[in-house]
């Protein structure tokens, strides 16, 4: 039978905020309504240990925390930070264990996760192994939450709810001991309907314990269905179902900026931040970036969206950092950018069996950095493996993806083939334009820039027609020619040339 555990961490916007801004640490903050500026008559949603020790607490006006210290921060609520955040939490959970549940956050500021952990002899052999895989798992991201773990879910939230005043604490209750382990906590822990628990503390009910030595048929009499569920729920026998979820495949950072920034590289330092925090939770998945999307808001309400791809997946923060450098320096916004969003789509980084009888190759992460590097550097398109496009005109080339192939298995040249010299065409793109006088006979020279060079001897022609459909088709006449000296060249003659005096090219160059 599975056993059930919860994480739980208090004051949940301040987690979120210090996540985004580590140097917040340690700061008496205090949260205020989403998008507006703190005024005096404001509400504090959520306030942090440090303002709650010099006398804050949330449901305060600002006016009134003021008036207790002078050193406490304002800041509204970012939903773009605390969705993030929440997501974050979920994934580092789902990493340990799969079958994971995310509730929505409390209004007393609480936010929990719900796990079922599978029967003894998995993959953690004892309860404490598991809570200390979750935490070493979580800490990372900024979370240190508070450890349950029983029999019931409904237990299992209960301890971990009361253990979160101490972050990183862990309860774990034995198997079958939920009831006594709830015997003695309060009622109110689990929220019930006010005026039922208004009725009965009138009687004397404070605590699970004493719920649960009433009969269960005198609680339906008197509750109706709701008193026989918190019933249940007190003798730690409800059956409470888990919602598993699954992670988004995208993940997404973003955040809402108190003034609206207008320069290139305040904006980058905004990109960092969320590139870090993003490429953390990437991490916990071993997978690496494939493609980027990047939104901004501006502060005239204007939203751009701009996809940016990679010429290789990558993990490095360098390369993914200039590749947001250089399409904002390519396309700035109009103008100064209020909000900032930035989605990474992930993919599985390419693997790389090694081989006994061949050097290893570079690891394929840091090819694909090198690759994405390149491609930053170079521009779009500009990077990749030249491949022929169909059609039989040889000079268009078309560039592919690039991945390095395993060397063929090939048989051991013949000693004939090895004594002869290996001959290369190097062709020039483009062609250069030469002249090539004649006698009437034969070709007598090449002239390129009023330099000549006798032709000793010429093969050829072989002539190529080709695409006569389209708006310049191709009609050449190919030679092969030896110059004096002992240079090999291949020259040829475009028929459709209308200068028919210049009409003669340099195409390649043998090696």
């Amino acid at each position: 039978m599975p056993r059930y555990a919860s994480l739980c961490i208090r004051d949940f916007p301040v987690v979120a905020l210090r996540r985004a801004e580590p140097e917040l640490r340690g700061v008496s903050l205090l949260l205020t309504r989403q998008g507006k500026v703190p005024q005096p008559e404001s509400r504090i949603l959520c306030c942090s240990a440090e303002a709650m020790a010099r006398g804050a607490a949330t449901g305060m006006t600002v006016a009134q925390a003021m008036a207790r210290s002078s050193d406490f921060l304002l800041r509204p609520m970012d939903p773009e930070v605390l969705h993030a955040a929440r997501e974050a939490f979920f994934e580092a959970a789902f990493t340990v264990v799969p079958h994971v549940e995310l509730p929505a956050l409390s209004e007393q500021a609480l936010q929990a996760i719900y796990l079922e952990v599978p029967e003894a002899g998995g993959r953690f052999r004892t309860p404490g192994g598991l809570a200390a895989a979750l935490l070493s798992r979580l800490s990372p991201g900024g979370f240190l939450p508070a450890v349950g773990l029983a029999d019931r879910l409904v237990t299992a939230v209960v301890a971990a709810q009361e253990a979160s005043r101490h972050p990183g604490e862990v309860v774990l209750i034995a198997p079958g001991g939920d009831r006594v382990w709830l015997a003695e906590r309060p009622l109110a822990l689990l929220h019930p309907d006010p005026e039922m628990l208004a009725w009965l503390e009138s009687i004397g009910i404070r605590s699970f314990g004493q719920l649960a030595t009433i009969p269960r048929d005198q609680v339906a009499t008197r509750l109706g269905g709701a008193g026989v569920r918190l019933w249940e729920k007190a003798c730690g026998i409800f059956p409470q179902a888990l919602r598993r979820r699954f992670p988004k495949v995208d993940l997404m950072e973003g955040v809402s900026l108190e003034w609206g920034v207008d320069s290139l590289e305040a904006l980058l330092f905004v990109l960092r931040g969320l590139l870090e925090r993003l490429l953390v939770r990437l991490g916990l998945r071993s997978l690496a970036v494939a493609a980027l999307r990047l939104r901004l808001e501006m502060t005239d309400g204007v939203v751009q969206e701009r996809p940016l791809g990679l010429l290789a997946a990558t993990r490095e923060p360098k390369v993914l950092l200039e590749v947001l450098r250089l399409e904002l320096e390519r396309h700035p916004p109009n103008a100064a950018v209020a909000k900032v969003s930035l989605v990474l789509m992930p993919e599985e980084a390419r693997p790389e069996q090694l081989d006994l009888f061949r050097p290893a190759g570079p690891p394929p992460l840091r090819l694909a950095t090198t690759l994405a590097r390149l491609a930053s550097i170079c521009g779009e398109g500009r990077v990749g493996r030249p491949l022929p496009p169909p059609g039989y005109r040889p000079e268009p080339c078309a560039l592919a993806p690039f991945a390095p192939m395993r060397h063929p298995e090939t048989l051991p040249a013949s000693p004939e083939a090895r004594e002869q010299p290996a001959t290369f065409l190097r062709l020039l793109r483009p062609a250069l334009r030469i002249e090539v006088p004649s006698d009437g006979r034969a070709f007598s020279a090449l002239v390129r820039n009023g330099v000549s060079c006798a032709i000793v001897r010429m093969g050829g022609p072989w002539r190529i027609e080709v695409e006569w459909w389209a708006e310049n088709p191709c009609c050449r006449d190919y030679y092969d020619v030896e110059l004096r000296g002992g240079g090999f060249c291949r020259i040829y003659q475009d028929l459709n040339d209308s200068e028919q005096r210049s009409s003669w090219f340099l195409a390649g160059v043998y090696d």
